[in-house]
């Protein structure tokens, strides 16, 4: 099988990581406005700004996903066709450079994961608990996208390294 095979199926895997979003984003959103239209008590009301910020972060990365790399696809295409060897040697430094990133953006999250908590246990004003679970809600979503992002990245690293090596 051609690498190229492999490159559509990444790009195609993170435009259904885009679609996750949008529908992730989409319910956050339901929330939010349920909490601002039936929220009764202070800390109901309180939910509505920090809920309607994740669900346009969600929504707003469910987009980019699904739009550059649906660019992506056909652009691949004429590079594989034009010179495979350069697309394949693209793609492996492409692939390398990202992939450094994932355990810095699991330790940034699990920090905002904490201050999400520390919001939470420590105050009790209405505004700080809903930012610290709208906190911890964003992070729970980044580290879902993220294992699922970086299993298929490192899986597609090593099948640039087979094509490479063959």
């Amino acid at each position: 099988m051609e690498l190229i095979n492999d490159s559509l199926n990444w790009c195609k895997g993170e435009v259904f990581e885009g679609k996750m979003s949008l529908l992730f984003g989409s319910c956050i959103l339901l929330i939010s406005l349920a909490y601002f239209k039936w929220g009764s008590t202070p800390g109901a009301r309180a939910m509505f700004v920090p809920l309607l910020i994740v669900a346009i972060l969600t929504i707003s990365i469910g987009i980019y996903l699904i739009n550059t790399n649906q660019k992506r696809i056909p652009q691949y295409e004429i590079q594989f066709k034009e010179n495979q060897q350069k697309f394949m040697k693209q793609e492996k430094k492409r692939t390398e450079d990202f992939i450094k990133w994932y355990p810095i953006t699991q330790k940034i999250v699990f920090g905002v994961m904490i201050l999400g908590m520390l919001c939470l246990v420590l105050s009790h004003a209405p505004a700080v608990r809903a930012i610290g679970i709208a906190l911890m809600l964003f992070s729970f979503y980044v580290f879902v996208l993220d294992h699922f992002s970086e299993e298929r990245a490192h899986s597609y690293y090593l099948k640039i390294v087979e094509h490479l090596s063959n």
